[in-house]
């Protein structure tokens, strides 16, 4: 599997990589040809790029750096291959296949440096730190086709040669082109080169679980269904946002988006992607709250914390997505700014 940075899944399960390690690799890799989802389940810490601290772990997906307390969206994976000057040679290869929605070429404007966006059927998969790149928007690349090659470019991140790796995200994107613009606008005087391609309009679920997905042959909408919410919230509009039509499949199956709504009902996980839709209809009673409703910002839709997970509130997991404040009244549990913003980029 060495030089395959990134899974090509499409043919699961019997996907054959052949291994294109130097001679001194061979010792790590079992065979010459490997599945290679299996193996990467299997001990993924032998193609993952930690962080200084040498924990495998710290690749990861979750609160898994600066013991505990700072967010990692993706995995990081390794380089296998260099040149005599220690500078990576590995090709990344698009994990499924997909449309290019987006390229960054200028390192300089984004802490993921040079990456690329691919759009699948159910969801978007984005490629940083190369250091270079081979496909345009709006090309066609299949499973395990080649996007670039492995780097280490950053805005802001200092990766030398010894730690190259490719990040890995699987993402959903929250705002279109204009209410993204909009809530950007608001929050940032610098300037956005991205589009609603910026990595802050993009929320991520843990890569390894979908790759399992797709290993197991489980369906993402039992997936999505299964998953564990942190936080549920009333959102008062009449309004279908774009997001919730083009993920409809997975996040509300079998939803009649055509009729109309009074409001939504909405769980988040404890990162902020809201992955369970439930759509109030009109005449309905709505669910009562303790919490009282919060305005968005820009906006008179008002949104009310329903329920959260008690387990997780004190915790770093939830800091930005519920948060206790103290009143006059006592201690009140509050929308953080995690889902407030999030609905904001997606248009309520």
């Amino acid at each position: 599997m060495a030089g395959v940075v990134v899974l090509p899944v499409e043919k699961l399960p019997k996907i054959a990589t052949t291994v294109t390690a130097k001679p001194e690799d061979k010792k790590v890799i079992p065979s010459t040809q490997v599945d290679a989802v299996a193996e990467f389940l299997k001990n993924y810490s032998l193609y993952v790029q930690p962080t200084e601290s040498g924990r495998a772990s710290s690749a990861l997906f979750g609160l898994i750096r600066e013991n505990g307390t700072k967010f990692h969206e993706g995995i990081d994976f390794k380089s296998f291959l260099k040149d005599k000057s220690g500078a990576p040679l590995d090709v990344v290869h698009a994990f499924l296949t997909g449309k290019v929605a987006y390229v960054n070429t200028a390192p300089g404007h984004s802490s993921y440096g040079r990456y690329v966006v691919l759009e699948h059927e159910d969801f978007l998969t984005l490629y940083a730190h190369l250091q270079s790149v081979d496909v345009r928007v709006s090309d066609t690349v299949a499973a395990g086709g080649k996007l670039g090659i492995l780097g280490t470019s950053s805005s802001c991140i200092s990766i030398p040669n010894s730690r190259a790796h490719v990040h890995f995200e699987i993402d959903f994107r929250l705002g279109d082109e204009t209410h993204f613009a909009q809530w950007y606008r608001r929050n940032y005087k610098d300037q956005n080169f991205h589009g609603m391609y910026n990595g802050i309009n993009l929320v991520g679920v843990d890569p390894r679980q979908i790759i399992e997905c797709f290993q197991k042959k489980q369906s993402l909408v039992t997936y999505f269904r299964d998953m564990k919410e942190a936080a549920t919230v009333l959102v008062t509009s009449a309004s279908i946002p774009e997001f919730i039509k083009k993920n409809a499949k997975l996040f509300a199956p079998g939803i009649d988006l055509t009729r109309p709504v009074q409001a939504w009902k909405i769980k988040f996980t404890w990162y902020g992607l809201p992955f369970h839709w439930e759509p109030i209809a009109p005449q309905t009673t709505l669910p009562k709250s303790q919490s009282p409703s919060v305005s968005l910002p820009a906006s008179s839709t008002k949104v009310q914390l329903l329920s959260y997970r008690i387990s997780l509130l004190r915790s770093a997991v939830l800091r930005d997505v519920v948060q206790e404040k103290q009143s006059a009244k006592g201690t009140e549990v509050t929308l953080g700014t995690r889902i407030l913003n999030n609905l904001s980029k997606i248009g309520f």
